[in-house]
């Protein structure tokens, strides 16, 4: 037997063996088991933190994401299949049946087997690594984009409970004025000083109330269901109350304009996945360009043939180049398609760039004007209170009229809502602000903590 070309492929498969747990390793590095979610059903009270923490860990959506980032990590393999031999072997059995020569074998027995390995080709397994790794930090800049558009989505839904629990406070308050202000006219008139019409009217108003309170729990059972889906819970399940916003006095100012800008640009998930992308899309232009050049590979083969011949060992061993001539202008095609896709990428960055300047410049202007909100909502608070009372106070001493107590009770209903939703709208933009600023696709909790506190 000829021991060359089996010395050869013997030798891949040495060398396969030494590197394939290392580069498999490398490329399908898998995080550790996936920790069971937090179950918040069981909360005495729920705050945002472990809310979002639960939405990021159980929902559909991002699942969805990390799939595709394990698409990828596989196609990252595939790009490095490049650097090993590839190998393959045959081995073929048969009997004759015919007329021979007496003595002779009638089995007949052939084995082969054939190696090649590409040892360079000036860049171009170099390059389409570099794209399929690319594109694999895209996709987990998306998938960061992912988290940090249901981080925002956890954070809306959890602030909508709030200002839907905080309406049916106000609805449930102002109830108990209408009720206080018909029980004020009924007294009126079984003393002899009250009319029909104000009795009426109170009533009318007692109705309205009931009616406004009913609708005001039918919002915060819904929203209470767009809570639980989002979690990954049915959207029958009864979640734990809420726990209430801090002070906003208590609270520092967030970092400065230009700061949150800088911040922005640094951290976006959306920036991030297409500056990867654009990368992406050189190495695929680097990798073209690699094919006008020579490929040089190592090929080997050795077989060994028995039959009634007797037995006979063949092999060789040979390394080859091959140089592209002509390819029907298919590379200049694809060359000019590569460029047009750096340039498109290059000016989807741009607007990216852009747009993440006006996130945050709006998510700014909306935490500002929301502040000045709080100050003339306690402002109008503070004053309609002390004008439902004096209101009342004057009808039961038996000055004024009921529709004055009326007035005063709608206004101040009015302003509770105002002030509730002032305050919610606050805090969910100061998060907003965090989410423009690409704070939460990090790491929402301790963004929230960042920004909020």
């Amino acid at each position: 037997m000829r021991s060359g070309p089996w010395r050869c492929i013997i030798g891949c498969l040495a060398l396969i063996n030494a590197n394939a747990f290392a580069m498999d390793h490398a490329v399908h590095q898998k995080p550790a088991a996936e920790a069971t979610c937090p179950d918040i059903r069981t909360d005495a009270t729920l705050s945002l933190a472990r809310y979002i923490d639960r939405s990021l860990c159980a929902n559909l959506s991002t699942r969805a994401a990390w799939q595709r980032v394990q698409i990828q990590q596989a196609q990252v393999g595939v790009s490095q299949a490049g650097y090993y031999p590839s190998l393959s072997a045959s081995a073929t059995s048969s009997r004759d049946f015919g007329d021979r020569l007496p003595g002779s074998d009638p089995d007949n027995r052939n084995f082969s087997a054939n190696a090649s390995w590409l040892l360079y080709d000036f860049g171009g397994r170099e390059a389409g690594v570099a794209q399929a790794k690319n594109t694999l930090a895209s996709l987990q800049a998306s998938a960061d984009a992912s988290l940090h558009d249901l981080a925002a989505q956890a954070v809306a839904a959890w602030f909508n409970q709030l200002a839907n629990s905080a309406s049916v406070d106000s609805a449930k308050a102002s109830l108990a004025a209408a009720r206080e202000t018909a029980e004020a006219a009924q007294k009126r008139i079984s003393v002899g000083v009250g009319t029909r019409e104000d009795t009426l009217q109170a009533q009318t108003a007692l109705a309205q109330a009931q009616l406004l309170l009913i609708q005001r729990e039918g919002e915060l059972a819904s929203s209470n269901g767009q809570l639980a889906v989002i979690a990954n819970y049915p959207a029958n399940t009864a979640l734990a109350p809420l726990s209430t916003l801090p002070d906003p006095q208590q609270l520092s100012a967030p970092p400065a304009l230009a700061q949150l800008m800088h911040i922005a640009d640094q951290r976006r998930p959306e920036r991030i996945a297409q500056q990867q992308q654009l990368a992406a899309a050189e190495s695929t232009l680097d990798q073209l360009a690699a094919q006008r050049l020579p490929r040089i590979s190592l090929n080997a083969n050795a077989g060994d043939s028995r039959n009634s011949l007797g037995q006979r060992d063949a092999g060789q061993i040979a390394l080859s180049a091959t140089v592209p001539l002509f390819t029907g202008f298919q590379q200049r095609y694809q060359e000019r398609a590569a460029n047009s896709q750096i340039d498109q990428q290059t000016l989807e960055l741009a607007r990216i760039r852009q747009q993440v300047g006006l996130d945050v410049w709006l998510a700014w202007q909306q935490l500002t004007t929301a502040r000045q909100r709080i100050d003339a909502t306690d402002t109008l608070l503070a004053s309609a209170s002390e004008s439902s009372r004096a209101a009342l106070a004057r009808y039961r001493a038996g000055l004024g009229n009921v529709l004055n107590v009326l007035n005063a009770q709608s206004t101040l209903a009015d302003a509770r809502q105002q002030q509730a939703r002032a305050r919610f709208d606050w805090a969910s933009a100061r998060v907003q602000l965090a989410r423009a600023a690409g704070l939460l696709a990090a790491a929402p909790d301790a963004a929230f903590q960042e920004i909020t506190q």
